[in-house]
């Protein structure tokens, strides 16, 4: 009996100590996860503000890379967000909130906005999350504009469950390169009468070398392009009228 009552202790302390064990590689991990995710938060944004490393062009990196790709180290990334980038939570009121009716973007009381500054403390584009629907799931992504609201400097995605070798390729540079200087013109005409930006077939030329309102489509991903064309028109008309009633208060928590 007593046999058996030091067994059934000894038992116990053995699970009690993997138990504690298993706790705290759980710990461990939960904050190198954490860890990670924060660095490829950062390096969408850095992308999608057009900023690499020393010596890194965007076109040197291949037509299918990643934002994965790109040869940034650690303290690098670190180091460029802190040096380039701030973020600021503008409040929304219940008219700005009317326009969010047909977008993902769970917004509440407020929405925080990522600034990139040069070296004179001036802003020269603002950043912010995007988020749409493709074939299988939610597109979430992170979309730059220059200062004067008038052209895309850039977007990544941060998080898709498109097929691979298809709508998955919207991670790829040769897509993306397309919202490089995308025309945003159309979002300040009241008067328009189709969607500011559109999709092509086929484009002869970059947004880089002659600037217009459209990206060229993907064949054989017609829902999932057709998703992401939506939350641009959306989400952007959106950050557009927002920056532009709340510009002097982004400044002046910037500054």
């Amino acid at each position: 009996m007593k046999k058996g009552i030091t067994t059934i202790i000894f038992m116990i302390l053995v699970t009690i100590i993997f138990i504690s064990a298993l706790a705290s590689i759980n710990e461990l991990s939960r904050e190198r996860v954490l860890q990670n995710a924060k660095i490829n938060e950062y390096k969408s944004i850095l992308y999608a503000f057009d900023i690499f490393p020393e010596n890194v062009e965007e076109r040197e990196l291949g037509l299918t890379a990643t934002t994965d790709d790109i040869p940034w180290q650690q303290d690098m990334i670190l180091k460029s967000i802190e040096n380039q980038i701030r973020s600021v939570k503008i409040p929304i009121t219940e008219q700005q909130k009317e326009l969010l009716k047909n977008s993902l973007l769970t917004i509440k009381d407020s929405v925080e906005l990522f600034v990139r500054l040069n070296k004179e403390n001036e802003i020269v584009a603002y950043g912010f999350p995007l988020r749409g629907k493709g074939l299988w799931g939610t597109i979430t992504a992170f979309g730059v504009i220059s200062a004067d609201l008038k052209k895309m400097v850039g977007i990544d995605f941060t998080e898709q469950v498109e097929t691979p070798g298809l709508g998955a390729r919207i991670t790829e540079t040769e897509f993306k390169y397309f919202f490089r200087n995308l025309d945003l013109s159309g979002f300040h005409d009241e008067d328009r009468q189709t969607p500011p930006i559109k999709m092509v077939k086929k484009k002869e030329t970059t947004n880089r070398k002659k600037s217009t309102n459209s990206f060229q489509a993907i064949t054989g991903a017609t829902q999932t392009v057709d998703g992401l064309l939506k939350m641009i028109n959306t989400d952007l008309q959106f950050y557009i009228n927002l920056i532009k009633q709340n510009e002097d208060l982004i400044k002046q928590e910037v500054g």
